[in-house]
Order: C-alpha cells, then structure tokens, then sequence
C-alpha cells in the first residue's frame, strides 16, 4: 500500500513538473519572459530533487550520482559518443558561417547573457552552473524521470523539443531553424547519453564543453 501511494505521488509529480516545463518554455518562447524561464528552472530542479527525496533514491541509482560518474564514462559508446559531439559542435559552427555568415553568430549572441573571455573565471562558473541546471532539468528529470511513464523516445523526443524551444529567440526565418535545430540534435544526443549511464554528469561534460568551445571559436571565425 506504501509503495502505491509513494508511486502514484512520483507519477503526478512528475507529469505536473512536465507540464508546468512545457506551458513554461512556450511563454518564455513566445514572450521572452524572465520569469517563465525561472520557472522552467525551478520547476524541472525541484521536481527531480523532490521525487529523488520520495523516493529515497541511492546516490549509485540517482539521475545526479558523484559514485557512478567514472564508471559511466566506461560504459560502451560512451567516450565515443562525447567526442563525436565535440566534433559536431565545431563543425555545426563551421558550416553556419559558410551558410549564414556573420548573421548567424549575430542572433545566436543576441539570445545569450553570458561574461566575456575577459571574465573567464566567472564565464566557467556561470556555464558549470547553468549548464548542470539544464542537465538536471532536461535529462535527469524530464527524460530521466518522463521515461519511466512514456518510454525513452517519447520522452527524449519531448524533452529535445522543449530544450530548443527554450532557446528561442526572434530572427529570420531561416537561421532560427537552422539554430533550434542543431539545439534539437545536441538534446537528443545528450538524451542518448544519458539513458546509456543514467548520470546526467556524463551528458553534462559534452553540454560544458561545446558551449565552451563555442566561446573559444566564436571569436576566431567571426572576429
């Protein structure tokens, strides 16, 4: 009896985490609203960290876990499939300037708040943080926790969707497809990452490290 009152609270919390990600993302799309973006944020870490507590989950078993991180990284495909991303990053970047040019880098920049390569102390500490928030949010909960109500690719599908979606910003037609569309590709890439070690620190080191990566380039192709 215990047990299906503990799993019926984990389902609604669950699907009620999601929907509130989901209308939120959509006002933060269509408005550009600061606080529908902090309620993504705090509905997707509250969510994930009150179902974790619910279910008293063990560090080893956890969407968050510290213990399983190295041993995740040896998992098959895994380092394979971190390095194809740091490659695709790169090259997504490459083939925008010879599509797009300047414009492209130009709307990108114009969605992002982040400190300079001057600030670079403070750029590391705003991207582990933003960029470990995502990874709680995206994958440990709305994959993590939505696969074990709808099955892996409903929920990376989704999760994919919603996470470019976020990353929203008005601009020409053309290169805002081509923008939430490689987002969409790196989310369903980081999706697979994580369903192969349940860890959202093994998807968090591709996410760091290409939007680091991207800072870094930014200026050498567009300067």
């Amino acid at each position: 009896m215990f047990d299906s009152t503990k799993n019926d609270k984990v389902k609604i919390i669950t699907l009620i985490g999601m929907a509130v990600m989901t209308v939120a993302v959509a006002v933060k799309a269509a408005t550009a609203s600061v606080i529908a973006a902090a309620v993504i944020h705090i509905a997707g870490l509250a969510c994930f960290f009150i179902i974790e507590g619910i279910e008293k989950t063990p560090d080893p078993e956890s969407g968050l876990s510290f213990k399983r991180f190295f041993s995740g990284l040896k998992k098959p495909w895994v380092i394979p499939l971190i390095l194809f991303m740091l490659i695709l990053s790169p090259a997504e970047m490459l083939l925008s300037k010879a599509v797009f040019g300047s414009a492209y880098i130009d709307h990108v920049l114009g969605r992002i708040t982040v400190p300079g390569l001057d600030q670079l102390p403070l750029l590391l500490f705003n991207q582990i943080v933003s960029v470990l928030g995502e990874e709680i949010e995206y994958r440990a909960f709305f994959v993590g926790k939505g696969m074990k109500r709808f099955s892996f690719w409903p929920a990376a599908i989704a999760g994919a969707v919603l996470f470019a979606a976020a990353h929203y910003a008005a601009g020409p037609a053309g290169i805002v497809a081509w923008d939430l569309g490689a987002i969409f590709i790196d989310a369903i890439l980081f999706a697979i990452l994580y369903r192969r070690t349940g860890n959202c620190l093994i998807s968090f080191i591709p996410h760091f490290l290409n939007n680091m990566i991207g800072f870094f380039l930014v200026p050498i192709l567009f300067g």
